[in-house]
């Protein structure tokens, strides 16, 4: 059977279809197409956060329907969960399940049952390995939709995390990104043994090989002196790059948006990860166009926003979600205004990115080597994007080299190798 898959939204939807894909491509005639005119079975993990989020999956789904109507089309995910009726509007004769018969898939479908919590054994096409170890959020902010699309919390075993993390590294990844909705949140008993999310994480750290653990997105209540000791003391395996959602630079949107936190407490909380470890990379989301954010707001934000020092951002329109607080709330911002806002902050992005480079030109850093459209391509540490100077032996992908940085190219590093280090995975 030839198989098509596609995932729109974070790292936890990409893991949850990496688990689909192993056990769906088990069987000896079993392979994975590039374009879904070809597949016997289109499978469509999608992603609700925003407005934007569901017009791209429901495109897709539709395109999918009309140009291969002989396929079997399975939608799953968010959008799922939240309007199957939107999707089986675009597409009558797909198969709608919902996150909650997510795992169930494979075996509607007449694959061989596997044991919960099985895990992955690789990453389809990326050097790093992301690995789902929490799901669900129960915080409710006003703006967002998924504490009711994945209400749930729950955290993998952490026996079944040590394996599957072990596998990984034994078969030659050399990065892991633990994901989760609310990642900090992870907490578990292993044999009466109360396992915190800081002591999950010392518990890999200290799993012998060369390789290096990376976080999703943390919120900034979970960043703990506790985790930050842990970060000194892990000698290069915790790498030090932080997203944290700031959200909002002022206290009157972070309040109507009911943030648990005040822009104070985020900022002492940045400031004790730069006594640290200075270096680290510091990446946040932020929305604009929030009900309410004046031009006074926003500017009062802006000006916050630049003094923290961030590495990049991850900026995004303010998305009206039926079914929240928010989408009720008086002063809704007028679209032209929140595409204005939005250029201006993704122009900030850029100036912060490109300074990131700069600022690290003359250092050695750890780059795992990765694969992109232009060729190969590296990964340091702290979250640098890094490009292999041509003149040198290109390194194996997938594995971690020691870089000198001579240059950079607006959010691009660039440098060579310190040494000829050519002993690592090779991928196919």
């Amino acid at each position: 059977m030839k198989l098509y898959f596609h995932t729109f939204g974070c790292r936890v939807n990409q893991y949850e279809t990496e688990t689909l894909r192993e056990r769906m491509l088990s069987g000896p005639e079993d392979r994975e197409v590039e374009a879904f005119e070809d597949a016997d079975l289109c499978v469509v993990n999608t992603c609700t956060v925003t407005t934007e989020a569901d017009k791209d999956a429901l495109r897709l789904i539709r395109r999918i329907s009309r140009r291969n109507p002989a396929a079997r089309l399975v939608v799953t995910g968010c959008l799922a969960t939240a309007a199957p009726e939107k999707i089986l509007e675009a597409a009558p004769a797909a198969t709608v399940v919902g996150n909650e018969g997510k795992d169930a898939i494979p075996a509607l479908l007449g694959c061989a049952p596997v044991p919960d919590y099985a895990g992955i054994t690789s990453f389809h096409n990326h050097s790093r390995a992301f690995v789902k170890i929490q799901d669900g959020c129960n915080m409710h902010c006003t703006y967002c939709i998924i504490p009711r699309i994945r209400p749930t919390l729950s955290c993998k075993p952490y026996p079944a995390l040590e394996a599957e993390v072990r596998g990984l590294i034994e078969r030659g990844t050399r990065e892991i990104v633990l994901c989760g909705v609310r990642l900090g949140r992870y907490l578990v008993r292993d044999n009466g043994e109360r396992i915190s999310f800081t002591g999950m994480l010392e518990r890999l750290l200290a799993i012998d090989g060369d390789f290096r653990i990376r976080l999703s997105s943390l919120e900034i209540t979970d960043l703990t002196d506790r985790l930050l000791d842990l970060l000194v003391r892990s000698e290069g395996k915790f790498c030090p790059s932080f997203h944290l959602p700031l959200q909002a630079g002022t206290d009157e949107i972070l309040k109507a948006m009911e943030r648990w936190y005040s822009r104070d407490y985020y900022a002492r909380r940045v400031e004790a990860l730069r006594r640290a470890a200075p270096d680290a990379g510091l990446f946040s989301d932020i929305m604009v166009g929030f009900p309410g954010e004046t031009d006074a707001l926003y500017e009062e934000g802006f000006e916050f926003i630049k003094s923290l020092g961030y590495s990049g951002l991850h900026v995004f329109r303010y998305s009206r979600r039926d079914g929240t607080p928010a989408a009720r709330f008086q002063e809704q911002v007028a679209e032209g205004v929140l595409v204005a806002r939005a250029r201006r902050m993704q122009a900030l992005d850029a100036r912060l990115r490109a300074a990131f480079a700069a600022g690290e030109i003359g250092h050695t850093r750890r780059v795992l080597v990765e694969r992109r459209a232009g060729g190969l391509e590296g990964l340091t540490e702290n979250f640098l994007r890094f490009k292999f100077d041509p003149a040198g032996l290109p390194p194996a992908e997938g594995s971690l080299v020691t870089v000198s940085i001579f240059g950079a190219d607006g959010p691009l590093a660039l440098g060579r190798c310190e040494t000829d280090q050519f002993a690592g995975p090779k991928r196919a």
